[in-house]
């Protein structure tokens, strides 16, 4: 008997010791003090939300939406939508209130019947624990905008509300590479901290700062530009939401034992400065840059997220403080830059901005998914978008018609484009790419998709942009045009006909005409084409491009300038320039001047300025230029030069990324070199990461 009530108080004190212990497990949260490594990481992500900017009127709005069960009257909770899930919205209305209770300046400040609310509503969402189709919401969209409100409110918290919210934060485990991998970690680390586990806290940001390198898939690149999704071009997409979060991750570790190390905003910097800014004109982000979210005001809010960055770069990184300022200012920025790793090139000046958008067998031209971009398919065809102060563009998507994209060259079938995922994004081009030598430059796409070829080119030189194309050959019953310009119709239409002007034209198709002039954009007419100008009342609608956005019908007037090649074109081509910033007595001058030559042939394409002074070739094949009074090369390649006080500057790449060498050789010119003087130039290609930069030497008479 004596041993049976010995055993039945062994399991008694057993039974206590090990309820006390779960109780201590669970209650740690609140209990016991951050460890000394971990508390300036704590005050940092504290103080970080709430410096958050919350009105009173944004509080009293979600209040007025919080009901007696917690939910947000606003909010269907049953909504299961992939991108942009709204239901997550109910915590990013959390985070505010959270921050706005703990915030010594709110009106809010420890009102015991926010914290009653907030408890509430908190309660609610553990409770129900909503889960989005997506996996992103799952494993990082909601453990990002749970966890600041758990450290937030964490004094208050109960054991219960700390059990149901661990397996939410669990489901977040470092994997993946790029910014999914920085989303991931990050959540990590703040879920470490939580919990009070330095060696997890460590491992996550030794993970989120490996993603600061120049990598060799996804990630930053060495041109400057960011991929994710495949070597695809994601500049506004992950590559903003990356840098973002870096400059976050930053300040929460800045001063701790976890601290980002110097070479890393050495990186930072780069990606900004030779990477984002070039992106920006007049407080929008680049369309082409944007990735799939085409969404109402998306540009100007993309173009705010990229400035409050630099501004944040500017308050740690203090030497380099004058270079994001210019940064921010989106109009300084002069020059031209062309984006090895992914088939993009900018031209740029104070006065306008110019890009050209391709893909090829390397490089994805874009991409669909969560029923986003979903009328995209030519992104990547060579869209050239021509912005000056007037905005051409700013939210056109509803009204565009997708197969005639603004550079493109398409055959306009009545089949639906295609949604297509990322990985079915390429087109079958090979010679594609470009030159630059920071202030003027070439692209180049030799187009071959879907039966039909093209050879494309746009030579950006100073002030105009000559678009040359030729080989033009597809078998289709439809008609293949090629796309000057679709832009939103403001003001007149001004052209001439037989060198005469008419101010108020009306749009026609199939006018033969020798220029075009609209909004400030002037269409130099270099050819014997006839040109399609085309003005039309249309309705459109934002669900058209992205799918949950509802069917609102919209109506605008907009401008297309097309060239027509015909059905079945066999050799077609075309030559055009534009003139930003133009008027008529510009456009007349032009016309009568004659400012450029040109060759525009299967094998070779070439511009070069009437005086001579800057020109380039596009060599398909080896070959012979008259050009620089005479020179050749032994492989195909793009050449630009340009002339200098003592010298001439000769650009030149290799748009097939796979040459090891190219010989030039000039007839009447000698290459500057240290040792020798020789009219021959043994061009040695970069390889790897560099593949398809533009090498640059010297030559004289």
């Amino acid at each position: 008997m004596l041993k049976l009530n010995n055993s039945i108080k062994f399991i008694f004190i057993l039974h206590v010791l090990l309820l006390y212990s779960c109780k201590i497990e669970v209650n740690s949260f609140e209990k016991l003090e951050y460890p000394a490594d971990l508390k300036k990481l704590h005050s940092n992500i504290v103080n970080y939300h709430l410096n958050l900017k919350i009105t009173n009127d944004q509080v009293k709005t979600m209040l007025q939406e919080l009901q007696e069960d917690g939910s947000f009257s606003s909010i269907d909770y049953t909504n299961t939508e992939r991108g942009n899930w709204p239901v997550k919205n109910h915590l990013k209305y959390l985070q505010s209130l959270s921050s706005v209770y703990h915030h010594k300046t709110s009106d809010f400040y420890q009102d015991k019947n926010l914290s009653k609310k907030i408890h509430i509503s908190l309660n609610y969402w553990l409770e129900n624990d909503f889960l989005s189709t997506n996996w992103w919401d799952q494993h990082i969209g909601v453990p990002e905008q749970l966890l600041p409100v758990l450290f937030l409110m964490e004094k208050e918290l109960n054991p219960e509300q700390i059990k149901k919210a661990l397996p939410i934060l669990n489901r977040a485990k470092i994997k993946m590479s790029g910014q999914n991998k920085v989303w991931l970690s990050t959540n990590v680390m703040l879920r470490s901290l939580f919990q009070r586990k330095s060696d997890s806290v460590a491992i996550a940001s030794r993970a989120i700062q490996s993603e600061l390198k120049i990598s060799t898939s996804i990630g930053l690149k060495s041109d400057g530009s960011y991929h994710e999704h495949g070597a695809q071009m994601q500049f506004g997409n992950y590559g903003l939401s990356f840098l973002e979060d870096m400059i976050k991750c930053y300040q929460f570790l800045h001063n701790t034992p976890y601290r980002f190390k110097d070479d890393k905003i050495e990186i930072l910097r780069n990606y900004i400065l030779e990477g984002q800014q070039w992106v920006i004109w007049n407080k929008l982000y680049d369309i082409s840059a944007a990735g799939r979210q085409l969404f109402p005001k998306e540009m100007p809010r993309k173009f705010k997220v990229l400035e409050a960055s630099i501004e944040k770069m500017q308050e740690f990184d203090k030497d380099f403080f004058e270079d994001y300022e210019k940064a921010k200012n989106s109009k300084t920025l002069v020059g031209n830059k062309y984006f090895y790793k992914s088939d993009f090139q900018v031209h740029r000046n104070k006065d306008f901005y110019f890009s050209v958008k391709m893909s090829s067998k390397r490089v994805i031209g874009t991409e669909s998914v969560n029923k986003e971009n979903i009328q995209g398919y030519y992104l990547g065809d060579g869209v050239s978008l021509l912005y000056t102060d007037k905005n051409q563009y700013d939210e056109i998507f509803p009204f565009w018609d997708w197969k005639k994209l603004p550079g493109t060259t398409i055959i306009q079938d009545d089949k639906p484009l295609p949604v297509i995922k990322f990985k079915e994004f390429k087109t079958n081009s090979t010679f594609v790419g470009g030159v630059s030598n920071g202030k003027n430059g070439i692209a180049v796409l030799d187009y071959n998709r879907d039966g039909l070829f093209a050879k494309k080119s746009w030579f950006m030189f100073n002030d105009k942009i000559v678009c040359l194309g030729t080989a033009i050959d597809a078998e289709t019953n439809f008609p293949v045009v090629t796309t000057l310009n679709q832009v939103f119709l403001k003001g007149d239409i001004i052209v001439s006909q037989n060198n005469k002007i008419n101010q108020n034209f009306k749009g026609k198709k199939s006018d033969s005409l020798d220029w075009i002039l609209h909004d400030d954009i002037g269409y130099l007419l270099l050819d014997n084409n006839k040109i399609n100008v085309q003005s039309s009342f249309l309705e459109g609608s934002w669900n058209k491009v992205t799918e949950r956005f509802r069917p609102v019908i919209l109506t605008e007037t907009i401008l297309n300038v097309w060239i027509d090649h015909g059905i079945n074109p066999n050799n077609k081509s075309y030559e055009y320039m534009l003139i930003p910033k133009a008027t008529p007595r510009i456009m007349q001058d032009l016309q009568k001047t004659k400012p450029v030559k040109i060759i525009n042939t299967e094998s070779q394409q070439s511009v070069v300025s009437s005086d001579n002074k800057i020109g380039g070739v596009i060599f398909y094949k080896a070959g012979k230029s008259n050009l620089l009074e005479g020179f050749s090369v032994d492989k195909p390649c793009v050449i630009m030069f340009e002339e200098r006080e003592n010298d001439i500057e000769i650009s030149i790449s290799d748009p097939t990324q796979k040459l090891e060498e190219i010989l030039v050789s000039f007839e009447k010119y000698k290459v500057n070199a240290k040792t020798t003087s020789s009219k021959n130039k043994i061009i040695k290609l970069a390889k790897e990461e560099n593949a398809g930069i533009t090498q640059k030497f010297y030559i004289q008479k």
